[in-house]
């Protein structure tokens, strides 16, 4: 992913002016040296980026640099959003270009540059609210159960253990090395290098261990945990691909992906009374805001405790 993100901004160098092309690479230092950004957080900014600045190119006939940053009009903001939906975008995609848009033209204020107020003036779609979509139980258990004839099989089942068992980030388990692995816990470096501990159920722990054992490539300490077939470090699509086929295999709905585990794993363990708090925790959530989410998928088992628990619900009790 770090070449990807490095590749992505090259291109979008190449789509600026010269004496915008500097504020590009010092953009891209700070959200990876300062801000300690993913490499999927780089590669989704400057992916927004280059395409904005691809649209401006053909709009305005030539390269932006900082004048035309600084000249920049509304209508020219609403023809790239408008442009975008067009191009089959989303109210979602555009919100997160707007995002993108305006964390370099923040950055570029900082640095003394004036840049145009149409970034102010111009605010993000309203976004209808989306539920995460999380697998049944009987559903995730069908996938963990599965059994494994190859060591590439157990290297997939192990991270969507993994995945399922810790509530981790698809990203967060592929970046985890040798030195990282314990079999008690792991200590998971999340979005902003925000660490936290995530314990390890006994039997996610020898599953990965029986996948590190039949893996053809030894596992070291600057090495990764998990890796491709040619023992490189694993990447997102590879997994995402043995999902789809598991899903087909399985006869699981479309929306079983490696991330849909995540939501699984906070589903279940709030459907089990599991402390909203904790689960914040463990997922690696800044705000709690993002935690409560889940309780709306939740209702129903959470509906069935109350009445269960809660005295006044208790036959015979007096009115």
């Amino acid at each position: 992913m770090e070449e990807r993100a490095k590749r992505r901004l090259e291109e979008t160098g190449l789509l600026v002016a010269m004496n915008l092309k500097p504020w590009l690479d010092q953009f891209y230092q700070k959200l990876v040296y300062e801000r300690r950004s993913s490499w999927h957080t780089v590669h989704a900014y400057f992916s927004d980026l280059k395409l904005f600045f691809a649209f401006l190119k053909n709009h305005m006939g030539c390269l932006c640099g900082l004048q035309e940053f600084e000249n920049l009009r509304p209508a020219d903001l609403r023809a790239f959003l408008a442009h975008r939906l067009q191009n089959n975008g989303s109210k979602r995609s555009n919100a997160r270009l707007l995002s993108s848009l305006k964390g370099f033209v923040k950055y570029l204020r900082n640095q003394g540059h004036k840049v145009s107020s149409t970034f102010d003036v111009i605010s993000a779609p309203r976004l209808d609210k989306r539920l995460p979509r999380p697998l049944s139980k009987l559903q995730s258990l069908d996938l963990m159960e599965r059994p494994s004839n190859t060591w590439v099989e157990l290297r997939n089942q192990s991270l969507f253990m993994l995945l399922y068992g810790g509530g981790l980030r698809i990203s967060e388990a592929l970046n985890l090395n040798g030195s990282d692995w314990k079999p008690s816990f792991l200590l998971i470096k999340g979005k902003g290098g925000k660490e936290r501990y995530v314990p390890l159920l006994e039997s996610v722990a020898k599953k990965v261990e029986s996948y590190l054992k039949a893996s053809p490539h030894p596992l070291t300490p600057q090495g990764p945990l998990f890796r491709g077939s040619r023992g490189d470090r694993l990447q997102p699509s590879v997994a995402q691909k043995a999902m789809r086929d598991l899903r087909l295999e399985l006869g699981l709905p479309e929306t079983a992906t490696p991330h849909a585990l995540r939501h699984s794993f906070a589903t279940h363990l709030l459907e089990e009374g599991g402390e909203l708090r904790h689960i914040q925790e463990l997922l690696g959530h800044a705000s709690l805001s993002s935690t409560q989410i889940y309780t709306a998928l939740a209702q129903d088992k959470i509906f069935e405790a109350y009445q269960k628990a809660h005295p006044r619900s208790k036959k015979g009790s007096r009115g």
